[in-house]
């Protein structure tokens, strides 16, 4: 099928506004480079092609899967999907000091490149205890805000009778406004997927429109008649807190069809020890890099971690030419993964093989 609309270019417009310009005014001579009508026809035939790019452009913006930016935000919305905000990451501080020192919500704390945390609740350190946790937010949305832990040291003002600061866990639930590629997937799962009643699709169309969730699995009759279970993880395909698991409940209570008892968990991570010698080099930050990496991008959909592909990895790493002796938790084999369990990288020691 011929295309419903072509841009024109420069030359082309040219060519057929010089014959059109020969036919009317029968003046062959002055349609030359360099005099005046040719002039005329060069200017008009720019802008012209301007205004076919113009149109090309508007042609892509109305069909979904080949929109951007605002135009398949708009395309979505018509089908009721609008586009999942930036989200801050929450955590938790542990702040030592004098028994009594008082932590007003809203103290702020930072890590050393000046990524900030607010508190979210007052607290007070205990009669007799050196120290308290207390919740806090970032202040900037996005998945930088996941401050990793440990990192969170800095007490720009100072607050009495407190000496120090740090998060004993990583921050999470911090999302990117979603992506041009992520918001057509869920336009696309939502047209083209049976959508009805409360079904499975259903639910995971519910789960995934909430800001903050990466990806979910549902599981319906995981407990009997008229129950569905809701697995999610986050934009960084991690373990969701518990301030987003009930927002996605209590989303999906607002939507689900009456009778249905809902359940909505998060997968909790599994500790995945790796030993293994090496022959060439053995770079223990490079390895685990990958393994990490591996991990973030697949975990959530692996039913095992498996000996094979890990060892694939391993030998991906620049420096280490072959292996021996791989083990996952201790065994030479693989290690199986329920839907609630995602796989972390825990322990990694590398022992470099003799040529």
């Amino acid at each position: 099928m011929a295309d419903l609309f072509d841009a024109q270019t420069k030359d082309t417009i040219e060519q057929r506004m010089t014959q059109v310009f020969h036919t009317l005014a029968r003046a062959d001579k002055t349609a030359i480079e360099g005099n005046f009508a040719r002039d005329m026809i060069d200017t008009n035939a720019v802008e012209f092609e301007n205004s076919y790019a113009e149109m090309a452009m508007l042609r892509d913006a109305a069909f979904a899967e080949t929109a951007w930016g605002e135009y398949l935000t708009l395309r979505a919305a018509e089908f009721g999907i609008e586009r999942k905000q930036a989200v801050k990451a929450v955590g938790s501080v542990t702040v030592t000091g004098q028994s009594g020192a008082y932590i007003i919500r809203g103290s702020l704390f930072q890590t050393k490149e000046g990524l900030k945390f607010y508190t979210t609740e007052s607290a007070t350190i205990p009669e007799g205890e050196t120290s308290v946790s207390i919740p806090i937010q970032a202040d900037a949305a996005g998945i930088a805000s996941n401050a990793t832990a440990g990192t969170i040291t800095e007490i720009p003002y100072s607050i009495p009778n407190v000496y120090s600061v740090t998060n004993p866990e990583k921050c999470t639930d911090g999302a990117n406004e979603e992506t041009d590629a992520a918001l057509l997937e869920r336009l696309l799962f939502r047209v083209r997927q049976p959508i009805t009643s409360g079904n499975a699709n259903h639910y995971r169309d519910w789960a995934l429109s909430v800001d903050g969730v990466g990806n979910c699995k549902v599981i319906p009759l995981w407990n009997g008649n008229g129950t569905v279970k809701v697995i999610i993880v986050t934009a960084q395909n991690e373990s969701a807190s518990s301030e987003l698991i009930q927002t996605v409940y209590d989303y999906i209570e607002s939507q689900r069809p009456i009778g249905a008892t809902v359940t909505v968990v998060s997968p909790a991570p599994l500790v995945i020890d790796i030993s293994v010698t090496v022959y060439g080099a053995a770079d223990v930050d490079a390895v685990k890099e990958a393994l990490m990496a591996y991990f973030r991008q697949t975990g959530f959909s692996l039913s095992y971690v498996s000996l094979a592909q890990i060892g694939k990895l391993i030998l991906g790493v620049d420096g280490i030419k072959d292996y021996k002796d791989l083990l996952l938790n201790g065994k030479a084999a693989n290690v199986e993964l329920t839907n609630e369990q995602l796989p972390v990288v825990g322990k990694v020691v590398l022992t470099l093989a003799s040529e």
